[in-house]
């Protein structure tokens, strides 16, 4: 599952590949794009909601506005679509999420696939 502002971002540092990308994307049995929907909308006025409540929009996050509240729509697409884990290498994502329960790996604790497991580097 990739949820959409995520999608968003991977096809804007695509650059020209983007259409390339959301091709493959697409028309791949092993992906599933979810939206930002009405459910998540209401997930993310309860998150926000609490944060305000506790004064500090940021939550201790360094980020700007606009990235938090980008950043922030991943967490309640997440909870929606039944997941517990974010892959993700962005730190204030990271911090946020779990904080909320959530687990993240980062990127680079993924498990190489058997094919580039079997190549030799000289």
């Amino acid at each position: 599952m990739i949820p959409a502002p995520d999608l968003s971002e991977v096809l804007v540092y695509a650059g020209s590949a983007a259409s390339r990308y959301l091709d493959t994307v697409s028309k791949s049995d092993c992906f599933r794009i979810a939206p930002f929907g009405e459910r998540a909308a209401v997930g993310l006025v309860k998150i926000t909601h609490a944060i305000l409540a506790a004064g500090n929009f940021r939550a201790g996050g360094e980020e700007t506005r606009a990235k938090i509240k980008f950043d922030r729509q991943i967490i309640p697409i997440t909870q929606v679509e039944s997941r517990t884990t974010i892959y993700s290498d962005d730190h204030g994502l990271t911090k946020f999420a779990t904080k909320l329960g959530l687990q993240v790996v980062p990127v680079h604790e993924l498990p190489l696939p058997p094919a580039q497991r079997a190549l030799a580097f000289e």
